[in-house]
């Protein structure tokens, strides 16, 4: 008013430096919070993946991986959002409520019990809502899942949909799955929104009332024009921060059955490690005593098994599809644990033995046999520790290098999803591989060269009879031709297994 520009200059540079001040505030709350939220996501993700590595076998029989993918993506994404710069946000705001009811009361009691009046009915509101929040959010996140899984059974199953021409059948059910999806997402959005539509509603009856209760004391002098616009700034450092402070009920109410998921998940019962007795002799005698096994009350596989192998000692099994060969393998390899019986290691009861001390035992050749993506040699030497020099010699050995000049990279060649680039006899050379670099002191060959041709399959035996002298082999086979060289064979049937004796 003195039009002094200097006081004006000097205003405005500490203007600019104050705003200067507050943006780098903000930048940095911002880095700090992303940063606590970043931190809390990857432990709980981390913390889930270790757990999902130690869950038995079980767990993933009627799971795909889309499915178990998209449970962890969602739950932990919904999870860690409690530490989303909104929920420290509105703790804050108790503050402002403090200072902002002061201000009220000061100016006028009376009014200030009007703005009041609307805490108590903003909260029955939100209570209502976010309970069918929570109860919705809940409904969309299962069929989400079961989407997920739906989604990634057909993709697995590709092969049969084009055989099969089920393209019109495949897109009617994505088309009715995905529908239902959106309409319970668009019921999720709309309670949110009517959330939002009676909380701005009730502020601005509020308002109103102040308007009208405000002019009314204006008229009879009672208070200034003034005193008003100051009593609606201030009621609104009150209504805007107790708004969001009670909206945290339906913020959480999207966290709950994420929470609720995800603890249940990590609750689930894990493989049992609690074995102490290491086992230093190896090989080591391995014996199933009176093992009984079945997968549902109604389907018994195995019945009193009893087999004793010594250690060096080369044997077969043998029986019909679906006879219980594979799960006399998954026992002893202590994927399954079984109903009855106990099987023991150098006499000691497996379950004492560390499962990492006892699976380092065996290497195992699968009828069909997973391959992670990367190139041939990453499928060789999984764990990265076996120098190229000894690896170049179990090539030559397992059969691998006799097809490399044919890969397009040579050992660099990716092998796609699951070996996906190669032939299922490729794979298996690869399996082998693994086993013999691995040098376990015993080796499980479960149909091992169900993909071999006559010439390959007569290889590899020469391969189990010769470069694994010393070692124990366990072989499930169909091929009569691999029972040579076997020191005994047993056959299983109707659960049973019994030695078969020479004629």
């Amino acid at each position: 008013m003195q039009k002094n520009f200097a006081v004006i200059l000097s205003s405005v540079t500490v203007l600019v430096i104050l705003i200067v001040i507050n943006q780098g505030r903000e930048l940095l709350q911002i880095k700090i919070f992303t940063e606590i939220h970043n931190d809390v996501s990857f432990d709980i993700f981390s913390s889930a993946f270790q757990k999902l590595l130690h869950l038995k076998k079980n767990y993933f029989s009627d799971k795909n991986t889309a499915e178990i993918l998209n449970f962890l993506q969602t739950d932990i994404s919904q999870v860690a959002s409690i530490t989303d710069q909104y929920t420290v946000t509105c703790i804050s705001y108790l503050f402002r409520i403090v200072s902002g009811l002061i201000g009220l009361f000061i100016i006028n009691w009376k009014l200030a019990m009007v703005v009041l009046a609307m805490v108590p009915a903003k909260y029955l509101l939100v209570r209502h809502l976010s309970k069918r929040q929570e109860k919705a959010m809940d409904a969309l996140i299962e069929k989400s899942r079961e989407f997920s899984g739906w989604f990634g059974d057909n993709i697995e199953g590709i092969d049969e949909i084009k055989l099969w021409n089920l393209y019109k059948t495949m897109e009617s059910a994505f088309s009715e799955k995905k529908r239902k999806i959106l309409e319970m997402s668009k019921t999720n959005t709309m309670i949110g929104g009517w959330n939002s539509f009676w909380q701005m509603l009730l502020e601005w009856s509020v308002t109103i009332a102040i308007y009208l209760l405000g002019g009314y004391q204006i008229c009879t002098g009672k208070m200034t024009i003034g005193t008003v616009f100051t009593f609606v700034s201030y009621s609104s450092y009150v209504t805007g921060p107790v708004g969001a402070f009670i909206n945290l009920k339906m913020f959480f109410s999207h966290v709950f059955p994420s929470a609720k998921r995800l603890f249940q998940f990590m609750d689930l019962e894990t493989e049992d490690n609690s074995g102490r007795k290491k086992i230093t002799k190896v090989p080591p005698t391995l014996e199933l005593q009176n093992v009984a096994f079945q997968y549902c009350t109604d389907r018994t596989i195995l019945k009193n098994v009893n087999l004793l192998i010594h250690p060096g000692e080369k044997i077969a099994i043998i029986g019909k599809n679906g006879s219980g060969k594979s799960t006399i393998i998954n026992l002893l390899l202590r994927f399954y644990e079984p109903n009855s019986g106990v099987i023991f290691a150098n006499g000691i009861d497996v379950k004492q033995i560390p499962l990492e001390n006892y699976r380092d035992l065996f290497s195992v050749v699968s009828q069909s046999p997973y391959l992670f993506l990367g190139d041939i040699i990453q499928n060789i030497n999984l764990n990265n520790s076996y120098e190229m020099e000894k690896i170049q010699k179990i090539l030559e050995i397992s059969g691998v290098a006799g097809y490399i000049s044919n890969m397009p990279e040579g050992y660099n060649t990716q092998v796609g999803k699951n070996g996906t680039r190669l032939s299922g006899g490729e794979k298996q050379k690869i399996a082998v591989a693994r086993a013999l670099l691995k040098n376990a002191p015993i080796v499980i060959l479960d149909e091992a060269t169900s993909n071999f041709d006559m010439e390959s399959n007569s290889y590899l035996h020469d391969v189990i009879l010769n470069e694994m002298k010393g070692k124990t082999v366990i072989m499930i086979t169909h091929h009569y031709s691999n029972l040579k060289g076997m020191d005994r064979v047993f056959e299983i049937e109707s659960g049973e297994l019994n030695e078969k004796r020479e004629d």
